[in-house]
């Protein structure tokens, strides 16, 4: 079972430089991608600078645009989580993450994928730049867009065995709390419940 989402508490979107940073590397902590082993990136040159590398895009296009603009959204979060039943690896699970993020957003977004292997169940984080370093548009993200996603997420991880069901979430009305509590029951000990609900 795999399941994609933008997390609940920011709405998948970061919206400044040090918010960028700090969820960068949040992301990457070594101790939970296994010391950078599960790290990687699309039009990113090197990993440990993504963030500089992110608002270099950021800059190039406002100045070129001239028209910087309030209340800019910097990033967008992702989160792609798979149950321990489908007994994926941690490789399997970042490719089935970075073929997922190829396929939604195409050749041209910065973005890096990072697989967080310190919980039971193996999970992506995304963070994408909002600037498009090629058209230097922005990205934006609808409904639909999230449905699509889904669906890619949905198509990929089949071809790696994965269960395809309907989403614990949306029977839990789309709260991603909610969600975080059905894999903490399903998953974990009742003791560890509490301590484990943060990715």
């Amino acid at each position: 079972m795999t399941v994609i989402y933008m997390p609940k508490q920011s709405n998948g979107t970061v919206h400044s430089s040090k918010d960028l940073n700090q969820l960068i590397d949040y992301v990457m902590n070594p101790e939970k991608t296994n010391d950078f082993e599960y790290v990687s990136g699309q039009n990113i040159l090197d990993i440990h600078s993504t963030c500089d590398e992110m608002l270099a895009t950021r800059t190039m296009a406002n100045a070129l645009k001239n028209k910087p603009q309030k209340n800019e959204i910097f990033g967008y979060h992702f989160v792609q989580s798979f149950s321990p039943d489908d007994h994926l690896t941690p490789e399997q699970v970042h490719e089935i993450g970075l073929k997922t993020m190829k396929e939604y957003l195409g050749s041209s977004v910065e973005f890096i994928i990072a697989t967080h292997t310190d919980k039971p169940h193996l999970h992506n984080h995304i963070v994408l730049n909002a600037t498009d370093p090629l058209t230097l548009n922005k990205f934006h993200k609808n409904k639909n867009d999230l449905e699509r996603l889904k669906e890619i997420s949905d198509k990929i991880s089949k071809e790696y065995g994965c269960k395809i069901i309907v989403r614990p979430e949306q029977k839990l009305g789309n709260s991603h709390k909610n969600y975080l509590v059905y894999l903490a029951k399903k998953f974990l000990p009742k003791k560890r419940l509490k301590t484990n609900l943060n990715f």
